[in-house]
């Protein structure tokens, strides 16, 4: 895809009222990349080091059903054990998490990340639990998103879990852009990671 064809999709989605957190997780890129890509008309701004991947090959939900078998197995036989709660980071891992806690026989939570509540130059809030999903509080926990970027949004996962006496098994992706077996000391999952030489 090309630059340009980014450029028109973030301004597309900022017309219909996402934030530039939102834009940057629909498009599968890190805010900066986002941000980047809504005020791309400034030359002065170089662009980030990212890597955009489409994923509207693997969106029907037979095809994301063995994308999740996969990490089911991969979590299992990194942890050891099945975890008490799958934590799905919104909006696009939790079609991926409810499926990967049916396969772990596991409670299905939602964490809705600060980077989507993000704007340049507001303060940031806090990201929330969805109180209509299984609460972490004291539980053995997995948490599953698309893809990490930069890894903020697993640490700040972790630190909510944690701050509700919950415990950080592993996190799982389908890819990890950090191409790291660990975040801080969370191991870290992934079907494919990306190294750049």
């Amino acid at each position: 895809m090309r630059i340009e064809s980014l450029v028109e999709k973030a301004k597309k989605l900022k017309e219909k009222g996402l934030t530039t957190g939102e834009i940057a997780d629909e498009l599968n890129v890190s805010r900066e990349t986002a941000l980047w890509l809504l005020t791309k008309a400034r030359e002065d701004l170089a662009p980030p080091s990212d890597i955009y991947i489409e994923w509207k090959s693997v969106t029907k939900p037979s095809r994301l059903r063995y994308i999740a078998a996969v990490l089911s197995e991969m979590i299992f036989e990194k942890t050891g054990s099945a975890p008490d709660v799958v934590v799905g980071i919104a909006t696009s891992g939790i079609p991926l998490a409810a499926m990967v806690a049916e396969d772990l026989d596991a409670a299905l939570s939602i964490y809705y990340p600060r980077k989507l509540k993000w704007e340049e130059g507001e303060k940031q809030r806090g990201g929330v639990f969805s109180e209509n999903y299984t609460s972490v509080d004291g539980k053995k926990c997995v948490v599953v998103d698309d893809i990490i970027s930069t890894g903020r949004t697993v640490k700040e996962t972790a630190e909510a879990i944690e701050s509700r006496d919950g415990k950080i098994l592993c996190a799982a992706v389908i890819v990890d852009k950090r191409g790291t077996d660990e975040i801080d000391t969370i191991p870290i999952v992934s079907m494919f990671k990306i190294v750049r030489l």
